[in-house]
């Protein structure tokens, strides 16, 4: 990179181009691409709740509850769109013969409420484009 010291800046001889373009380097390498980062496992809270509050049942039942994610990548949304359209697709499949023989409302209640579930998604998903293009 540039040496762009106090020194350099207070001299009057350089022009605003090699200012502007003296920090450009193109063999530093940048930053990875946000929205390819899996969401980080740690609860967001303030520090001084976190250091003010003592354990409590209910902190205890909320950690108890939470469930184990063994494949960070899947909280990603594309990937968890994925997923959810297999799901809805195995749980038509399933629909069809159910495994025990018997009554197949389970199983049709459950593919009506994920079917529900990715039409809203694609709803905001419509909407969230459309804000976007004003």
């Amino acid at each position: 990179m540039a040496n762009l010291g106090v020194n350099r800046l207070m001299s009057f001889d350089y022009g605003i181009g090699d200012i502007v373009y003296a920090g450009k380097d193109d063999s530093v390498e940048g930053l990875s691409d946000r929205r390819n980062l899996p969401p980080t496992d740690d609860n967001m809270r303030a520090r001084l709740s976190q250091l003010l509050e003592k354990p409590n049942t209910e902190s205890f039942l909320q950690e108890a509850l939470r469930p184990e994610i063994g494949d960070r990548d899947l909280l990603m949304p594309s990937q968890f769109a994925d997923v959810l359209r297999e799901a809805l697709k195995s749980l038509a499949l399933a629909g069809q013969s159910p495994p025990w023989g018997g009554d197949a409302r389970v199983l049709n209640r459950a593919q009506r409420l994920l079917k529900e579930e990715t039409n809203l998604r694609e709803l905001v998903t419509m909407y969230r484009s459309a804000l976007y293009q004003g």
